[in-house]
């Protein structure tokens, strides 16, 4: 896994929280602004308007980025999986094999069986971690797509807030219908949920990188056995 362009993706949506911090899909606001109004504001006006809009795309576009890294994330668990049933078979036929050994009493085999055991254990433990890590990578990838569809909500919020500034700006008196802050409202909802979701992205994405210096501190002591990835 390209464990680089992760880094960069989990840091960057700091700063793209920053700035758009929104509320879940389900809960967005029903604060809106008839795209009608919006076709009478002279083009020259709606520079604000075009700017949101650029913002809630990027949104969208992160959304899918973000859906496509998890479900790599999703093969690469499968893989490492398949790779802990695996050590776990040879574990358990190391383990038989001793057995057979200890039953003849022939010294040298017993001690080739044991250290075919010891090894066989070691690599099963180094594919149980890695199984681990890429278990909560997964997990920090859920939560920052849920983030991401947070993010769209509050561009959405704050496009239809710039729409009402244009058409309120236009003095159109329909705009009178509307209240200001309605629309204040809706984002300031959006950033106190997408603060919270924040959080929970730190706290995954802190349990995730613990669990893959755990994986690399076995392999860095010796650990070692077939199919082991490298991040």
């Amino acid at each position: 896994m390209a464990q680089p362009g992760r880094r960069r993706m989990y840091l960057g949506m700091a700063g793209t929280a920053v700035m758009l911090l929104g509320g879940c899909a389900s809960h967005r606001s029903s604060a809106k602004v008839d795209k009608q109004w919006v076709a009478r504001v002279p083009p020259g006006e709606l520079g604000n308007v075009r700017e949101a809009q650029l913002t809630e795309d990027h949104a969208r576009e992160q959304i899918t980025r973000t859906q496509v890294a998890r479900q790599d994330a999703e093969a690469e668990r499968e893989v490492a999986q398949r790779n802990e049933d695996a050590a776990k078979s040879r574990h358990e036929a190391s383990e038989a094999a001793l057995e057979a050994a200890q039953a003849t009493g022939d010294v040298a085999a017993i001690e080739r069986a044991q250290n075919a055991a010891c090894t066989a254990q070691n690599a099963l433990t180094l594919a149980e971690a890695e199984t681990a890590w890429r278990d909560d990578a997964v997990t920090t990838l859920k939560s920052l797509e849920v983030m991401r569809q947070r993010e769209l909500d509050v561009a959405d919020a704050q496009l239809e807030q710039a729409k009402y500034e244009a058409v309120n700006a236009n003095a159109d008196v329909r705009a009178k219908e509307l209240s200001p802050g309605d629309f204040s409202s809706a984002v300031a909802d959006a950033r106190r949920k997408a603060a919270a979701q924040q959080r929970q992205v730190d706290a995954n994405l802190q349990r995730e990188d613990q669990a893959k210096a755990h994986w690399q501190q076995l392999q860095d002591q010796g650990y070692g056995g077939s199919g082991s990835q490298q991040p």
